[in-house]
């Protein structure tokens, strides 16, 4: 599943392409990506563990983009790139304007996540703030977003 700034149309010179995978064996995973794309500028890939969770990530380039594949063995509906993503989406198609905001504190080296945090004026940690807001009505989703009418500064 294609996540990330490219799909939200919130690209900036510096964004790459995000995907992300669901896989029971990332080792085997690790394998075909090697096969299919080593060859190509930049290869690398490497694995961690993110909160509990084991994951590979894979890096390339190619048509002039940087891509990065990542996959988890769990179901890409749990995985934290693809919650934010659907969130991010859900609040750009509540109030298009935000858009703007967001791209401006992007603009300035913001990341997605803590962009978004900023204009919503969301405190601590902006990965697990956007994901508390999953519970809320498109209502109240709404009436946080309609306050939005500046950007913040970084």
């Amino acid at each position: 599943m294609v996540i990330g700034t490219p799909p939200l149309d919130l690209a900036t010179q510096d964004s790459d392409i995000d995907i992300a995978f669901q896989a029971d064996d990332l080792d085997q995973f690790q394998r075909n990506a090697a096969s299919a794309f080593g060859d190509l500028p930049c290869y690398s890939h490497h694995f961690a563990s993110k909160r509990g969770e084991r994951y590979l990530c894979v890096q390339f380039q190619t048509l002039g983009w940087d891509v990065e594949l990542f996959c988890q063995s769990i179901p890409l509906d749990q995985q934290w790139g693809v919650r934010h993503f659907h969130m991010e989406r859900r609040l750009l198609d509540l109030n298009p304007p935000m858009r703007q905001l967001v791209l401006q504190l992007k603009h300035q080296g913001m990341k997605t996540e803590p962009a978004f945090a900023a204009v919503l004026g969301l405190a601590g940690d902006p990965y697990e703030a956007i994901l508390l807001l999953e519970s809320l009505s498109d209502k109240e989703l709404r009436g946080l977003v309609d306050g939005c009418k500046r950007t913040p500064s970084i």
